[in-house]
């Protein structure tokens, strides 16, 4: 084990004892604070947020763009917030009287026998999403990226499993045999679809705008015919919602890139209108989806900056 392995992790369990000594709305006070102090002074990758803030609104002038990026800064911290206080009562409430939409239609899909390919996008209360599917009791495997530092990967497994033992987790470094295991054992499978895989992704429409997503999804469908749903979570009037719903396919006869292409392009498509209508908590607005280069600088006044 690394001695810098230990000393991050040392950090992260001090901040977090810090920090859960205080009442959440405090907590939440100080990320919402934490969040306009980088919003003004040390606004990170915010030449990526804004170009993809322009693909999503591109009917937005700079003033409005520059505008609901602050309210996304804000978000952006209290993601962090929540991930310290997963645990606290309050939060295990909110996630247990989650408004949940479409549960039978993902019932009704793992009833067929062949697993469920269940992609969704990432938002901002991922881990809460994450925490519901152990409390469902719904056999779920959930494809993640596992953390550099084995001890904090870890420690943030085993804060989702205080939750209960539903879900459980495979790496993105398994491969397509692991995730037809999982499918094969009649299991849900997360995938996240907007990432973007420049030389090995499919390349589909999202926000009218070439996007090469991952195959993986398309591939586990023509391989097991598993069907496909869509998920996305998010707050609402206090509340966390999940909606859950079907993608209709047709038959496919054959595995290659037209049919590829066709099965993600229908499963992303729906998404477009959950992040329009809630993008300050798509996190994926800070992640190098439709270019890897090509960020010209944003401008901002102090008016723009402050009001």
């Amino acid at each position: 084990m690394r001695t810098k392995h230990k000393l991050e992790y040392t950090l992260l369990r001090t901040v977090i004892f810090c920090v859960n000594l205080l009442p959440i709305p405090v907590i939440l006070f100080l990320c919402s604070t934490l969040g306009m102090f980088a919003w003004i002074v040390f606004p990170f990758r915010i030449k990526v947020a804004y170009k993809n803030l322009s693909t999503v609104f591109p009917e937005l002038n700079h003033d409005e763009k520059l505008r609901l990026l602050r309210r996304v800064y804000l978000q952006f911290t209290r993601t962090f917030g929540l991930v310290f206080i997963l645990h606290r009562k309050k939060m295990t409430e909110l996630i247990r009287n989650a408004q949940i939409t479409g549960r039978d239609k993902l019932e009704d899909a793992l009833s067929q026998g062949k697993g469920v390919i269940l992609t969704t996008i990432h938002a901002s209360w991922f881990e809460a999403y994450f925490a519901w599917f152990n409390l469902s009791g719904l056999p779920t495997s959930l494809i993640y990226q596992q953390q550099s530092n084995p001890l904090t990967d870890r420690f943030f497994l085993q804060q989702r499993g205080r939750y209960g033992s539903s879900l459980e987790h495979v790496s993105s470094y398994d491969g397509m045999k692991v995730y037809e295991r999982e499918l094969n054992r009649n299991r849900i499978l997360i995938v996240s679809l907007d990432q973007s895989y420049t030389s090995r992704g499919t390349k589909i429409l999202f926000f009218n705008r070439q996007l090469a997503c991952a195959k993986g999804a398309a591939m586990l469908h023509l391989r097991n015919k598993a069907p496909v749903l869509t998920s996305v979570y998010y707050m609402k009037d206090g509340e966390l919602h999940i909606d859950f719903d079907t993608v209709t396919l047709p038959e496919y006869k054959e595995t290659n890139e037209e049919n590829i292409q066709d099965i993600s392009s229908r499963a992303i498509r729906s998404y477009e209108a959950f992040i329009r209508q809630y993008p300050e908590q798509w996190f994926s607005l800070f992640h190098r989806l439709w270019s890897k280069k090509e960020y010209p600088k944003v401008k901002r006044s102090l008016r723009q900056i402050f009001f």
